[in-house]
């Protein structure tokens, strides 16, 4: 049988993003009859996991000599990942920034911006690059309902956040509009007193732990947020968009995104991020269109590459 081994970072240092968009890919190999491994980085996150039906293991494998590799890092050296691909049968790296060069048999770059990054600096048979090779589960397309029965702003600095960051934009926001303010919080970080405080005195602010974010944002009117993976789940799910660098990695997302109409700043600014949002949440909303199909045909150009003959 065909073994697939995944390892992502996760937890309070890189989100759930990262973990959301790699276990689509891994689904897809599952479906395709592939049998997985998930290895992370840390415990936290590893609850999202299990709801996903994966067992996990914490750490690095130790043979992957017969599998397909996937790496979802940024806590790797490129000589760490080469070393890792080395001895697996295929490898895929997921690659946000063009900035680590290594030797793989494909490179995976879901982002908008993607197909500006230059990865000839890398050994690759092939680079999946841009939109057209999202990485989105099916539940962010099928969850988006109509814009008239649109209700409410998720604000979310992702699952770096404890809610500390978007209470202050929730807290302006609340003085702007009369839209609920929907604040998610992974399970792993306990509420910041800030957001609770916020929420007890202000009824429109409502922080929830650990939602379904295909839901939540399939149904809400406007994502607030930072500009990671979020950003494409909320395109995705129908929802109007504006965002802001809170990571050194969410840079090159947010000087791309207003080249197609979604206003970003650079920085976090609470009252600026709330100023923007008002204006932007009954906008005409910028057309991105993505490949639903796109984890089931990398997972399939992996798994015919792993039965040519070595």
């Amino acid at each position: 049988m065909v073994k697939a081994t995944v390892i992502i970072d996760c937890g309070r240092r890189s989100g759930l993003g990262r973990v959301r968009r790699t276990l689509t890919l891994l689904d897809a190999f599952r479906k395709c009859g592939v049998a997985v491994r998930v290895f992370l980085s840390d415990e936290d996150g590893a609850s999202f996991v299990r709801d996903q039906g994966y067992d996990y293991q914490v750490g690095i494998p130790e043979d992957v000599s017969d599998d397909i590799l996937i790496i979802d890092t940024c806590s790797l050296s490129a000589s760490e990942i080469n070393d890792l691909c080395a001895g697996a049968r295929i490898s895929c790296v997921i690659d946000d920034l063009g900035d680590r060069p290594v030797a793989c048999d494909y490179i995976i770059n879901p982002n908008l911006y993607a197909t500006g990054v230059d990865y000839s600096a890398y050994s690759v048979r092939k680079v999946f690059n841009g939109p057209n090779h999202s990485l989105l589960a099916a539940d962010f397309f099928e969850n988006s309902i109509g814009d008239d029965d649109r209700r409410g702003i998720v604000v979310s600095f992702g699952g770096t956040d404890d809610g500390a960051l978007a209470a202050a934009v929730a807290g302006f926001l609340s003085n702007i509009t009369n839209e609920p303010i929907f604040v998610p919080v992974p399970a792993y970080l306990e509420p910041s007193k800030t957001l609770m405080a916020l929420a007890a005195r202000t009824p429109s602010v409502k922080p929830l732990r650990n939602p379904g974010m295909p839901a939540l944002l399939g149904g809400a009117r406007m994502y607030v947020g930072a500009a990671g993976a979020t950003v494409m789940e909320a395109m995705a799910s129908g929802c109007a968009v504006c965002v802001a660098a809170t990571q050194k990695d969410q840079q090159q997302n947010a000087d791309y995104l207003p080249t197609i109409g979604i206003p970003t700043l650079g920085f976090y600014h609470a009252d600026a991020m709330a100023v923007m949002a008002k204006k932007t949440m009954f906008a005409k909303k910028p057309k991105m269109a993505f490949n639903v199909h796109a984890p089931m045909d990398i997972a399939a150009t992996a798994i015919e590459a792993y039965h040519q003959p070595v």
